[in-house]
């Protein structure tokens, strides 16, 4: 049997059982004279009824057919089970109790109200299970929509590192050629070419080390500064304490070729990126900034999509918390990710991330 089927089934009884007790107290203390056979029977009788509208609210077949909901089906089995059960009980009174315990069949009001005691008892329990279905649905709902998203993030952080632009490779290449009476020149850039592609075809944790990251976009932009010559600017300051922490893959990429984009379609040569990563308390700090003009989503340009699907990953992977901001200022455009980056060893904080994460 199921685990939550064995759950419903104990609490089933549990509830019953409990109201079959109370429903024995009430009747001494109100001095009602029902043999105690039937207050059993009447709250066996509830048991039985409320089975059935749980078997008959699982069954999807018999919902299509009958053109109900599930809350049809609480509704209408409420009633029903509270109306069969009173009737059988009164007849039971009726037929048996005089004749063989001397009872005397109940007047109408004591009748009417023990059927509100029975619709009360009944609904108790609609309520605290059917309640209980309908958050758990909810809540496996918001489940099954966080995993399908996260899956689809997890496939574009795939995309990303299996993306070795041909428009890219084809320059790297051309620069290789363009330096091919720089020995020195081209050293550098098949190392760093080798070292990038190394990267992108590495498997990587949803979460890594920052310095994973950097180390590949120092290669990324060797290459791209022995194509551009002086027409590009690039600077990475980290600070060394936040080298180990655990941040989203294939986060700070993306920003710095978007910089170097927009930076320039909308500034003066040379283009100047500047990349800074530092502690601000208990967060990670990160900035991208380069010179030029901010892109306003929508346009032509821009579809505005590429922040906002960072800012969604970054707090799927790493906490709500997380936030991706943009400001102008004095002809720079900066981006800043705030990450909550805990107290504790750097070390063991990404460790500890990237075993909770493979």
């Amino acid at each position: 049997m199921p685990l939550h089927a064995l759950g419903f089934w104990i609490a089933h009884v549990a509830y019953w059982a409990v109201a079959s007790a109370a429903n024995v107290l009430l009747s001494v203390a109100f001095h009602v004279p029902d043999p105690l056979v039937f207050n059993i029977a009447e709250c066996g009788l509830c048991f039985v009824g409320t089975a059935a509208m749980r078997q008959a609210s699982h069954r999807q077949a018999f919902l299509e057919w009958a053109g109900l909901s599930k809350i049809g089906v609480v509704a209408g089995g409420t009633l029903v089970s509270a109306v069969l059960v009173q009737a059988v009980l009164v007849q039971a009174v009726l037929l048996v109790s005089g004749r063989f315990f001397g009872v005397e069949v109940p007047p109408r009001p004591e009748i009417v109200a023990r059927f509100l005691i029975t619709l009360t008892m009944i609904v108790s329990w609609c309520a605290f299970y059917f309640g209980y279905q309908l958050v758990r649905d909810h809540n496996s709902t918001e489940v099954r929509a966080l995993r399908a998203e996260s899956e689809s993030l997890r496939n574009e952080l795939k995309h990303l590192q299996a993306q070795i632009s041909p428009h890219f490779l084809f320059n790297a290449l051309n620069t290789v050629q363009a330096c091919r009476n720089d020995p020195d020149a081209i050293t550098t850039l098949t190392q760093a070419l080798a070292a990038y592609l190394r990267f992108l075809i590495q498997p990587a944790a949803p979460l890594e080390p920052l310095s994973r990251e950097l180390d590949a976009l120092e290669n990324y932009l060797t290459i791209l500064e022995v194509r551009f010559g002086d027409g590009l600017e690039t600077r990475i300051d980290c600070d060394f304490d936040v080298r180990g922490v655990p941040v989203p893959a294939v986060m700070v990429q993306p920003l710095v070729e978007n910089a170097i984009k927009y930076g320039g379609q909308t500034g003066p040569r040379p283009i100047r990126v500047h990349v800074t990563a530092r502690r601000e308390g208990q967060w990670l700090a990160i900035e991208v900034a380069n010179t030029g003009r901010w892109v306003a989503p929508g346009g032509r340009q821009s579809t505005g999509t590429g922040l906002h699907s960072l800012e969604r990953r970054l707090q799927l992977l790493a906490g709500p918390a997380c936030t991706v901001s943009h400001c102008e200022e004095d002809g720079w455009v900066r981006v800043m990710i705030r990450i909550p980056a805990p107290g504790a060893p750097i070390d063991q904080v990404a460790e500890t991330m990237r075993g909770g994460s493979a």
